[in-house]
């Protein structure tokens, strides 16, 4: 059961961290979320707040890694993969969750989330250049192709939020095919 909560509550920030940000996430937003008894933040999380977003956001964005490490498909695919998936949570929660990984990011100073959040987008870029270089794309273009990629999928995420459409993320998606296609071709 011990588990069970404390995964709910890592769960619970994610989300959170999705929807509001970092800042402004609070223990009691996160219990209240869970549904775990006030009593258990300290017992999983002795380290406080800090540890909670940290812990939280390494879960995220080992997720987020993995799926682009594990991927057998060719560098397209995984950025189509990442957009698409972008577009169906953004519907899925009428606009309201982006990427755990930029709310992190953003998060000011704050060690507890930049750190965790840097090294995860260094794990993507990392397995989404391995496949461009598998690919015959020679370096440093295969880092730069990458770096564009995550940084126009996040970009658009932000633009779809504001805008509420998914169109700046499908025009992105669609742009980075073409540019992806001509250059594997």
């Amino acid at each position: 059961m011990a588990t069970g909560t404390r995964e709910a509550m890592l769960s619970s920030a994610i989300r959170l961290f999705r929807e509001r940000g970092v800042g402004d996430t609070s223990f009691a937003d996160v219990l209240a979320a869970s549904g775990a008894p006030r009593g258990s933040v300290y017992h999983h999380f002795p380290g406080g707040k800090k540890q909670l977003v940290s812990e939280a956001i390494r879960s995220a964005g080992g997720y987020v890694a993995a799926n682009f490490e594990r991927s057998t498909d060719g560098p397209a695919e995984m950025v189509d993969r990442f957009a698409r998936f972008y577009i169906r949570e953004l519907e899925r929660t009428d606009y309201r969750e982006g990427c755990p990984l930029m709310a992190a990011a953003v998060a000011g100073a704050k060690e507890e989330a930049a750190g965790p959040a840097a090294n995860a987008f260094s794990q993507i870029h990392g397995a989404l250049t391995d496949s461009l270089t598998k690919s015959g794309v020679k370096e440093p273009r295969a880092s730069s192709l990458a770096t564009l990629a995550i940084s126009a999928i996040e970009g658009a995420i932000v633009l779809s939020r504001t805008e509420k459409s998914t169109e700046p993320l499908n025009q992105t998606r669609e742009e980075l095919a073409q540019i992806y296609a001509s250059v594997l071709a």
